[in-house]
C-alpha cells in the first residue's frame, strides 16, 4: 500500500477522506459481524483444534513460517534503510535507497513462494499465482471497475506530474514491485491459513493488522512520505483493504485478482487528485458492499487455501 503526502487544499481534502473513508465502511463490517458471527449455525461451523507445541521448524504452522520468512526478510531491510536515512548517509529515492526498499517488498512474495507444496518450480508458481483466473473474473472484473470509476469521477483528474502513460507506468511498477506482488503472501497464503483455524473475520483483522504492523520501518524512515498518515489509520485501512481483498480470493481463489486490486488501489491513490469526498466515500462503502456479496458467495476453504495443489494439514 502507498501513501502520498498532502499538498495544499487538495491535501487537505485528501487526509480528511483518508481518515473518514475506511472507519465508515470498518462500522459496516461490524455490523455485518456482529450478525453473522452471533448466528448458531456459524458457531456451530466452527473449527475446532488443540494446541500442539512445535519441536523444530517442520512442525511449525504454515502461517507461523510465513510470518518468519516475511518479517526476517522485510524488517532488517526496511530498518536498515530507516537508519541509514535519518543519519543522512543515503536519500530514500537514491539507487541504494531504492533497492533496500524494494528487497523488503518482496518479504510476502519469497516466502508465499517458498511455501508452496513440494517446493517451488516455474509450473507450480505459474499455478500458484493463476490457478482460478476464469472462475474469478466476474468478481474480479467487477472488484476493478467499481473503485476505477467511482474515484476517478471523485478526482479532478490525474495530479501534477502524471499522464495516462505514467499512470498506466504506476500501475505495472505497483503490480510487480510495489503492492501486487505482496498477494502471493498475504492473501495466497496467510489469509486462508487463519481461516481455518478461526471465522472469516476474524481472519481479515489479523491479516490487515499484521499487514500494517509490517509497514511501520516506513514511518521511520526519512523521504518515505508516511509523517502525514497517522500510523494507526493506516493499520485501519489496512484492515479494511484485507477484508476487500480476501472476499475477492475466496469468491475466485486467484491469487493474481487480489494483485491487480491492491495495483490499482496503490495506484488510484497515488495519481488522483481526490477531492469529492462523497464519491470517495460511496467507493469505499461500495467494494464494503461487494466483498460482503462475494463473502456470501464464498468457495469452500478446502478449494483455496494455499492455492493448487493441496495445501498440506495443519
Amino acid at each position: 500500500m502507498k501513501t502520498q503526502p498532502p499538498s495544499g487544499s487538495r491535501g487537505r481534502a485528501g487526509a480528511r477522506i483518508s481518515n473518514l473513508s475506511p472507519w465508515l465502511s470498518l462500522l459496516c463490517m461490524v455490523i455485518y459481524i456482529s450478525v453473522v458471527e452471533a448466528s448458531p449455525n456459524h458457531r456451530r461451523s466452527r473449527v475446532s483444534y488443540r494446541m500442539k507445541l512445535p519441536r523444530h521448524y517442520s512442525e511449525l504452522r504454515t502461517s507461523t513460517r510465513f510470518l518468519l520468512i516475511t518479517f526476517l526478510i522485510t524488517w532488517p531491510a526496511w530498518w536498515l534503510n530507516a537508519v541509514l536515512t535519518s543519519a543522512g548517509i543515503i536519500d530514500y529515492s537514491s539507487p541504494i535507497g531504492t533497492a533496500i526498499h524494494t528487497a523488503g517488498v518482496f518479504g510476502p512474495t519469497i516466502a508465499g513462494l517458498s511455501l508452496i507444496p513440494g517446493g517451488f518450480t516455474l509450473k507450480r508458481g505459474l499455478a500458484f499465482t493463476f490457478g482460478g483466473l476464469r472462475r474469478s473474473l466476474p468478481w474480479t472484473s467487477a472488484f476493478l471497475v467499481v473503485p476505477l470509476v467511482l474515484l476517478t469521477a471523485a478526482s479532478d483528474g490525474l495530479a501534477e506530474g502524471f499522464s495516462p502513460i505514467s499512470a498506466m507506468g504506476v500501475f505495472l511498477a505497483a503490480l510487480m514491485v510495489s503492492g501486487g506482488n505482496e498477494e502471493l503472501g498475504w492473501r495466497a497464503v496467510l489469509e486462508p491459513e487463519l481461516e481455518r483455524r478461526i471465522p472469516f473475520f476474524a481472519a481479515c483483522l489479523a491479516t490487515g493488522a499484521i499487514w500494517g504492523l509490517w509497514h511501520l520501518p516506513l514511518w521511520f524512515t526519512q523521504g518515505a512520505g508516511r509523517e502525514t498518515t497517522p500510523f494507526l489509520a493506516f493499520v485501519a485501512l489496512a484492515v479494511l483493504l484485507s477484508f476487500w481483498l480476501s472476499a475477492l480470493y475466496r469468491a475466485g481463489g486467484c491469487a493474481f485478482s487480489c494483485c491487480l486490486l491492491h495495483a490499482l488501489a496503490n495506484t488510484l491513490i497515488g495519481v488522483l487528485s481526490l477531492s469529492n469526498i462523497s464519491l470517495v466515500i460511496a467507493a469505499a462503502l461500495a467494494l464494503t458492499g461487494l466483498s460482503l456479496a462475494a463473502f456470501r458467495r464464498r468457495l469452500p476453504i478446502e478449494e483455496v487455501c494455499g492455492g493448487k495443489p493441496e495445501w498440506p494439514a495443519p
